[in-house]
């Protein structure tokens, strides 16, 4: 007889006089090693380097059997079913090599509870626990020991968590089997909003890899209530700029624009993503920014195993592809989205101080002002990655390496006017034709290296590189009517923008601590946005000659060259410390983080001699070095405040606490106290005296509380309350006269600003109906005091005053699921819609603070009455074939705030209907095939009844071949 079949046949005898529920000690000397065990290394890659924190999974996760049927340790058992109503864990335990039960193996809680309960003669056990998150370990003399983190046990609900052990005659060695979601896929991130402390929506990769969307830009607009303005900045909840928050891998991103807080989404292209998560209601440890929500981008991470996946696209447009485009002289290195060299400020140009007089440095400019014509060529995408986890016993060392590459020609026919009143009737004006022509070339990297060095230890290190050009040739024909002419004008436009992110992140599980779990990450960031050598001519009809001749008139925006450059560089970090009790989780943290922003602009203007010249020249001629120094002088216009410094420095500090005082109810509340120091620093771009500065010190104390009441195991209804803030930016703060040269018209700032504060109220009820399937309903209020508009003065310059106040509310419905609810044959169909309803108002009583805008109650500017999405999708597994019919439109939201006494401009809805069909062809071959604004939209903005713009961006289609090896 065996060791093992005698030890059975005593522990048989034993426990017909022992209590199942006996407690059964570890014994003493034993020593115990920690290996992790993935439970579902093939279907979940390493996601997020925390185990057992923020994204760890529940018990379906651990113990489910398609988990199961991927993971070479775990074997699922029968085990005698528990009484209806159970509540708790219940399995068997099993030998690993014969397959036999073990009995009187023990079964311990340890974390979230003391408890232990051993096997029966058949292996069984059942174990009723309060509902709760927990760890358990299973062990048994002469056997590995195995240990399983974050379970998760739901009221009314018995959990099946069948384990093996494996003999081992040394010693009793702890296994550590931790099962982790791919947060790339649909069904995780759902699990992750079921059990979120806040109001959130999310988009995965997985979801967006049905769609033909090319860049966070285009995916995000598919959250639930995001619209996205100019195809770059995001409005939630129909707020941006101030109102909105970024942050990549939880890390605070800064804006290369320079007068626009929000980040260019366009940045990020979808291959890099893993998940874009919209946060709408707040929780203090985020940043105290917060109005209409905080956007999370993660990035992809390291896979379980090796992969490489080389991809190529080609897309064009109805409007654009073979077509004739504008376009002007640049280098190869633009093609590869780096700025040539032929459009720096020439080298003989004196950098610090004003140009002079002599004619041979003004020679020193390149003489390019017209615009050439080329064919539009279809757009270019090629993109690889390879990443893989190496394991070393119980370590492992996780790599990802992602490059993308992407040129792009565009052509846009836009058509102008301005509304006027001159005869006390609201009329349109100055009608104008413009033919604009794009190439654009994005590049960007992403490496991500990670070192487990054991369950409780990690260590990864982050790196993203992204930046994208843009060259911009305008020419335009229309009327003045006020000077009672015709004119052409024409803008060569290069810019280039980009961003380098680098981030240490930690994570360490401190078992001296009741298994407190320390979390800390370190990240520095540059931005740039260089725009150099903008042209601008302007050429319009001599009244007084009668063939009609355009001629080049001696006044500002004519014969115009401008150079900007901004940067921004970030440094900080964060930390945070969670205390795990067995209803109450205490986290407590700090961040710290400075950003130190420069910029700098120079202009420069021809201007007509009193020697005379024939003004019809074209520019190129008219400009050429026989005129220069006679008929033509060059004169710099740099202002005196066309360069600043300025500097943000936020440190805050929060506690909050995730109590459970009741088994349906948590309640999760806390507060952060965040301190902020702007300052700026105008100054000529020739001499660093200050021409004019502010500072601006904040200290603000913002409570936030979110309660969640469990209806059902899957069904929650959540409210919440905080009180934040909204920040002014640097220029709007600056006391002094700047140029605005993304608006090209002068701003004055404001030193008497005050912060915007905001009241903010949620409600939800959410139903996870099945794992992909969910249903929700949201209801939200948001009071502003001292909200910050952008005023109009009536000097003529723009300005920034706290308007009295505002208040928006809106309403929230979401449904996705799988068709097969109503017949099996549409078992492959599925169906998502969700739908927002918002109404804001803001208030501008003091005339002062009015100015020149004509309505003093209005809808706040980008905010849409409503938002719709509709997704149909039909995946068919055994053929490799998914089919993705989308819809979205968002309601009239104002451009721009009307002027006394015209009314407000509104962009009007945008119907969008797009199409994706993707299908494996083998070998790890796949094709997808994309449609996107099939029904042909137009762009139109809208002022009164009459049409200011107007432009089709074009049906547009793209083919991708990918292949993963």
């Amino acid at each position: 007889m065996s060791l093992h079949s005698l030890r059975a046949a005593l522990a048989a005898l034993t426990l017909l006089a022992t209590p199942v529920m006996a407690q059964a000690p570890v014994s003493e000397g034993t020593s115990e090693s920690s290996t992790q065990v993935d439970a579902d290394s093939t279907q979940h890659p390493h996601p997020d380097p925390l185990p057992g924190g923020e994204g760890g999974v529940g018990t379906e996760d651990i113990a489910s059997d398609t988990a199961a049927e991927n993971t070479e340790d775990e074997l699922m058992a029968e085990s005698a079913t528990p009484p209806p109503g159970f509540t708790g864990v219940y399995g068997q335990v099993t030998d690993a090599q014969t397959k036999e039960t073990l009995i009187e193996a023990s079964v311990k809680v340890v974390t979230g509870g003391q408890k232990t309960v051993l096997t029966d003669i058949d292996g069984n056990y059942q174990l009723a626990l309060p509902p709760g998150k927990y760890d358990l370990r299973v062990f048994y003399d002469v056997y590995e020991g195995r240990r399983i983190t974050g379970l998760v046990v739901e009221q009314g609900k018995a959990t099946k968590l069948d384990v093996q052990l494996s003999a081992d005659a040394g010693a009793v060695q702890e296994v550590v089997v931790e099962a982790r979601a791919d947060r790339r896929a649909e069904g995780a991130l759902l699990q992750e909003r079921k059990k979120a402390a806040a109001v959130s929506d999310a988009i995965s990769s997985q979801e967006i890899a049905r769609t033909p969307d090319s860049s966070a830009s285009d995916a995000v607009k598919r959250v639930v209530s995001v619209t996205v303005v100019d195809g770059r900045f995001m409005l939630l909840r129909g707020l941006g700029g101030r109102y909105s928050v970024t942050l990549l891998n939880g890390a605070l991103l800064p804006s290369p624009e320079p007068d626009e807080p929000s980040v260019p989404l366009d940045l990020f292209p979808t291959s890099l993503l893993a998940n874009l998560n919209v946060v709408k209601s707040y929780t203090s440890d985020l940043p105290g920014t917060f109005g209409g929500g905080t956007l999370l981008i993660e990035t992809n991470t390291y896979p379980s195993k090796f992969e490489f996946k080389p991809r190529i696209t080609f897309s064009g447009d109805s409007v654009s592809t073979f077509q004739q485009r504008n376009t002007h002289p640049g280098s190869f290195l633009e093609s590869l989205s780096f700025a040539g060299p032929e459009r720096r400020l020439p080298a003989g140009l004196p950098q610090n101080e004003r140009m002079g007089s002599s004619a041979s440095t003004w020679q020193s400019f390149p003489n390019i002002w017209s615009a050439r014509q080329s064919t539009a060529l279809p757009n270019l995408g090629l993109g690889a990655s390879m990443g893989d986890t190496l394991r070393f016993g119980n370590s492992r060392l996780g790599y990802l390496a992602t490059v993308n590459y992407g040129h792009k020609e565009s052509v846009r026919e836009s058509e102008f006017a301005r509304a006027d009143m001159p005869v006390g009737e609201l009329q349109a004006q100055d009608a104008t034709r413009t033919l604009q022509g794009s190439e654009g070339s994005t590049l960007s990297a992403l490496a991500s290296v990670g070192y487990q060095f054991d369950r409780d230890n990690e260590l990864t290190f982050f790196s993203l590189y992204t930046r994208g050009t843009d060259s911009n040739t305008f020419t335009s024909r229309g009327v003045n009517n006020g000077r009672s002419e015709t004119f052409e004008s024409t803008r060569l436009q290069f810019v280039s923008r980009a961003l380098s992110f680098n981030q240490v992140r930690g994570f360490h599980r401190l078992n001296t601590l009741a298994d407190a779990e320390l979390d800390w990450q370190a990240n520095f960031s540059r931005v740039d946005r260089d725009e150099p050598d903008t042209r601008d001519t302007l050429y319009s009809d001599d009244l007084g000659n009668p063939t009609g001749t355009f001629a080049f008139p001696n006044q500002p925006n004519s014969g115009e060259r401008f150079f900007g450059t901004l940067g921004e560089t970030s440094t900080g970090g964060s930390a945070s410390l969670t205390l795990p009790f067995s209803e109450l989780r205490l986290k407590a943290g700090g961040l710290a983080q400075v950003s130190f922003r420069d910029f700098e602009a120079r202009r420069f203007r021809y201007q007509l001699t009193d020697t005379p010249v024939d003004t019809s020249l074209p520019p190129e001629e008219l400009f050429a070095s026989s005129h220069l120094g006679t008929s033509i002088r060059m004169r710099e216009t740099t202002r005196g405040d066309d360069a600043y410094d300025a500097y943000l420095g936020v440190f805050a500090g929060y506690v909050t606490a995730d109590y459970k005082p009741v088994e349906p109810l948590r309640l999760v509340g806390g507060v952060r106290v965040e301190h902020s120091l702007q300052q700026l620093t105008a100054h000529s771009p020739f001499d660093t005296s200050s021409t004019g500065n502010t500072d601006a010190k904040y200290l603000d104390v913002l409570p936030a509380l979110n309660a969640i009441y469990a209806l059902g195991p899957d069904m929650n209804l959540r409210a919440g309350y905080s009180y934040t803030l909204a920040r002014p930016t640097f220029r709007e703060l600056a006391p002094f006269i700047f140029f605005d040269f993304v608006r090209r018209r002068n701003v004055s700032g404001n030193p008497d600003l005050l912060e915007t504060r905001i009241h903010n109220l949620d409600t939800r009820l959410e139903w996870f109906v099945g794992e992909n399937e969910v249903l929700a309903a949201s209801v939200f209020y948001k009071n502003f005091q001292n909200p910050i508009e952008r005023i109009l003065r009536y000097s003529g310059d723009m300005g920034f005053e706290n308007a009295d106040g505002a208040h928006s509310f809106g309403a929230e419905l979401e449904a996705r699921a799988s068709l097969g609810r109503l017949s099996p044959a549409l078992s492959n169909f599925r169906a998502a819609a969700n739908l927002t309803l918002i109404q804001s108002n803001i208030v501008l009583t003091d005339p002062e603070k009015l100015g020149a805008q004509t309505n003093s109650q209005r809808p706040m500017q980008g905010q849409s009455p409503y938002v719709i999405n509709l997704n149909l999708g039909y995946d068919r597994p055994e053929s490799g074939t998914e089919v993705a019919l989308l819809y979205n439109v968002y309601g009239p939201r104002i451009s721009e705030v009307g002027l006394n006494p015209l009314p407000d401009v509104y962009e009007q809805p945008f119907h969008r209907v797009d199409l994706s069909v993707s299908q494996k062809l083998g070998n790890g071959l796949q094709l997808k095939l994309t449609g996107s604004n099939l029904l042909n939209s137009a762009v139109v903005l809208d002022q009164g009844g009459i049409t200011i713009l107007k432009y089709r961006p074009g049906i547009a289609f793209s083919a991708a071949l990918g292949w993963t090896l």
